[in-house]
């Protein structure tokens, strides 16, 4: 993908790749041949689902639609997936579910600037054989395996423990297994037990890394294959910061030549009756601004290492995006420092750092407030809290 620029009309365009020009890739996979579903009107009014030849056959829609005319015309969820989320960058890894016979691109080019643009010039699609077929996952509270409905209540922005159970099937020699689970996760989690066998039995993985949005289990000594297939059950605890968040994982073979394969909802233990990777958290409980925390509220900025920074935490729940700001005031309400100012930032936990800094220099001793503000189309959501500077 190459970015140009010209100085106007008629002039040659030039490569710029400073051009606020960008590419957006999506990708969606099918059972079948066609993602969408045809209707045409029946004798009552109804809409008749309809191979894509008799539906372009049929007239044109007229009025509230009399029989044999055009119908809706919809995207097949019952075998199709959604859009996967837009990427941006050659290279990245696109989540959709794999084992399906179809896949659908699609490529989206936006230029900020009249005279710029965007060029195309290739697009390759890698892939490789499954590891395993089907790879299902089910994650419940541990604390309620059965929920009512087999829908997974969470309480928003707080902790909660959840089990993730993960059942693979082999109907081919061919298919070698894996011996790795990567998740996708809010924050970062508290991992505490990999359990594998039936009955579920606690195992050492033989590593285990935790980033902010990410848990990945290595066990190579315990790989799930054809000739040892046994269920895996991850355990942590974490926090949610949406109404509704999909617990996306993958699994794959370390150091092997597969790409990782996704792990798809379903049924992968008697256990739990969730038949999901979905939680929810009752819109009831929404809170955009919460868990505002200075943590020791007392900032000593003399260079002696202890307190020297006051770290301002807080988490966005249950939105997009936003406008955030963060500040600091004196008691008078005169701004001493603005840490954050209407940056957009999404869901999840934010961190930043005061270094007792004003415009003048060190601020003198004294209390102070901190205030966080995120602006969003629900309103303007504030939090104030109030620290020590001292020497």
């Amino acid at each position: 993908f190459e970015v140009y620029r010209s100085a106007g009309p008629g002039v040659e365009p030039v490569l710029a790749p400073d051009a606020p020009v960008q590419i957006a890739v999506e990708m969606r996979t099918g059972h079948d041949d066609s993602p969408l579903v045809y209707h045409v009107f029946d004798e009552l009014r109804r809409e008749d689902v309809v191979e894509f030849e008799d539906w372009d056959r049929a007239p044109r829609k007229i009025d509230q639609g009399f029989p044999g005319q055009k119908g809706s015309v919809q995207d097949d969820l019952a075998n199709w997936s959604f859009w996967s989320v837009p990427h941006h960058t050659s290279g990245e890894g696109i989540r959709v579910p794999d084992g399906r016979r179809f896949i659908q691109l699609r490529v989206s080019i936006t230029s900020e600037e009249v005279f710029a643009f965007g060029r195309l010039n290739s697009l390759a699609v890698e892939f490789s054989p499954l590891l395993a077929n089907p790879i299902v996952g089910e994650v419940a509270r541990r604390d309620d395996p059965h929920p009512t409905g087999g829908v997974v209540e969470v309480p928003l922005g707080q902790p909660v423990t959840l089990t993730y159970d993960v059942r693979a099937d082999f109907p081919s020699d061919a298919q070698t297994g894996f011996d790795a689970i990567r998740l996708q996760t809010p924050e970062a989690v508290d991992f505490q037990r990999l359990e594998m066998g039936d009955p579920l039995a606690i195992v050492a993985p033989d590593s285990v890394t935790v980033d902010d949005q990410e848990l990945v289990v290595h066990f190579p000594s315990h790989p799930v294959s054809r000739a040892s297939n046994q269920p895996v059950r991850l355990t942590f605890a974490t926090q949610v910061f949406n109404y509704s968040t999909l617990f996306e994982g993958e699994v794959f073979q370390i150091g092997g030549e597969n790409l990782p394969q996704s792990i798809d909802g379903g049924d992968a233990t008697p256990l739990v009756s969730t038949d999901a990777l979905q939680v929810f958290a009752p819109v009831q409980r929404l809170e955009v601004l919460a868990g505002v925390d200075l943590g020791a509220r007392v900032l000593t900025p003399n260079g002696d290492g202890v307190h020297d920074e006051l770290a301002v935490s807080f988490a966005l729940q249950g939105i997009e995006a936003a406008s955030v700001d963060v500040s600091i005031y004196d008691l008078g309400g005169r701004l001493v420092r603005r840490l954050v100012d209407g940056e957009t930032r999404s869901e999840g936990r934010n961190r930043d750092v005061w270094d007792g800094m004003g415009d003048g220099g060190l601020v003198a001793p004294g209390l102070y407030l901190a205030r966080v503000s995120v602006d969003t189309d629900l309103g303007v959501f504030e939090q104030t809290r109030s620290l020590a500077v001292v020497y």
